[in-house]
């Protein structure tokens, strides 16, 4: 089997359409028809259930597709190793990014790096499920590098802090609760939250330590973009756990308040998995991170 026929039975597995896959790649659906089934029938199997509206992964296809991404990766890294280094990188890369990041300038790094590697296959995507979500996706080879937040205690991913985070309770400045040097669990369980939804790791992290204490909250509002929930706060819909400094653009109308009995604190980190090779490209789109920060941006 044939690399090629590989990648075109990894981007219809992505993209569950053959159409939109053909444009992916670049080639007619009449080709990519051929060469999926060339490999089933190498393979001696079906991989793909199609019907006139939808397409499938069977019990296989689902089982073949981290062995054909894994196959892909090794067949870049060994033609990486005997070809000229003139000839640049080739392959593919896919980028996990979380809604709102502005941190990293993802569209200048992406840019930077298609420049570099103009050969490498370079494609993001997000996640409704946010960190949880990205990280699923880096287990099951749908993605090779993520930015996402949470403190990563995983012996199958590898991680790299970008920035830390410590919330505090963030509410309207005429709250009750405003004026208070600090605040416990307790005094705000019973107040409605702006929050993300489940599975983002900051909203991990805020439930977690509402369980230890055995304490329930309501959350009112769920957005998937961090830096929009202070808007909701200023504008009188709920309070919210969040790093101080997300604050700053609201001037006087939110206030801050330390929690006393608790620390909220996590880190907005690069993750790639643990358990396979890191391509070429991978190590050099982990380079190029550094030079595409944003000091003046909050997330």
């Amino acid at each position: 089997m044939d690399q090629k026929r590989l990648q075109y039975f990894v981007t219809v597995a992505e993209e569950l359409n053959f159409t939109r896959a053909a444009q992916r790649l670049h080639v007619t659906q009449s080709t990519l028809s051929a060469g999926i089934k060339a490999l089933e029938h190498d393979l001696r199997t079906d991989l793909l259930h199609r019907s006139t509206r939808s397409v499938k992964l069977t019990e296989t296809g689902s089982a073949f597709l981290p062995e054909a991404r894994a196959a892909i990766e090794a067949l870049d890294r060994a033609r990486a190793a005997v070809e000229p280094f003139s000839m640049g990188l080739r392959g593919s890369l896919t980028v996990g990014v979380l809604s709102g990041l502005t941190v990293i300038d993802v569209p200048a790094l992406a840019g930077e790096f298609h420049r570099r590697h103009p050969d490498v296959r370079l494609r993001t995507e997000t996640s409704q499920r946010g960190t949880a979500g990205l990280i699923e996706r880096i287990k099951e080879s749908h993605v090779d590098v993520a930015f996402v937040g949470a403190d990563i205690k995983d012996e199958h991913l590898r991680s790299r802090a970008i920035k830390k985070y410590e919330a505090q309770l963030l509410v309207p400045a005429d709250h009750p609760l405003a004026r208070r040097r600090s605040v416990r669990l307790t005094d705000v369980a019973d107040e409605p939250f702006i929050d993300m939804p489940v599975g983002f790791g900051q909203r991990q992290i805020a439930d977690d330590a509402f369980t230890k204490e055995e304490l329930s909250r309501r959350v009112l509002i769920e957005v998937s973009d961090i830096t929009t929930i202070a808007d909701y706060v200023r504008h009188g819909l709920g309070v919210a756990l969040l790093p101080p400094e997300f604050a700053t653009a609201a001037g006087d109308a939110l206030r801050t308040v330390p929690l006393s009995d608790v620390r909220l604190a996590w880190t907005l980190s690069v993750v790639a998995s643990a358990t396979r090779p890191p391509t070429r490209a991978l190590h050099a789109f982990l380079d190029l991170i550094p030079h595409h920060m944003r000091r003046d941006r909050v997330f």
